[in-house]
């Protein structure tokens, strides 16, 4: 793809493209100062995602939990770290939110990534994100 993706055109694409398969998958354009695309996943438990473009990159996260869900945070930071060299395509982080640390799911594509990759990124992040939540329920409160 010459042309990198906006965030705007990606929804649009995303919306319109017959040949991408999003089945059970809600978009929404949500502007504001950064637009972003919100995702529910409805056959994920309504997984909640977003996505954004912004320069060169795709930016797709979804939510863990939050750090005050998490019963020993050191204990869980050293767990999501030796998740995440075998948690392909996605990565575990922090998010300051509200004045909270909220664990994320995330995951970068080049923002020139054809729109059949991007809906893969969606996919495995989703599952990912369900996998990162199954692995770590003990940790939780």
């Amino acid at each position: 793809m010459n042309t990198p993706w906006t965030t705007e055109s990606l929804h649009e694409a995303l919306h319109s493209d017959q040949s991408v398969d999003l089945e059970g998958i809600e978009l929404n354009l949500i502007g504001g100062v950064d637009t972003i695309i919100n995702i529910i996943m409805h056959e994920h438990g309504d997984l909640a995602m977003q996505m954004a473009v912004s320069g060169e990159q795709i930016f797709v996260s979804s939510p863990l939990c939050l750090a005050s869900q998490v019963k020993d945070r050191h204990a869980f930071n050293e767990a999501c770290l030796r998740l995440n060299p075998v948690n392909p395509l996605s990565n575990l982080g922090l998010q300051d939110v509200g004045g909270e640390d909220l664990y994320i799911v995330f995951g970068e594509l080049s923002s020139r990534s054809p729109l059949a990759a991007v809906v893969e990124e969606i996919h495995a992040l989703a599952d990912n994100t369900i996998q990162a939540a199954e692995a770590f329920a003990d940790h939780m409160k």
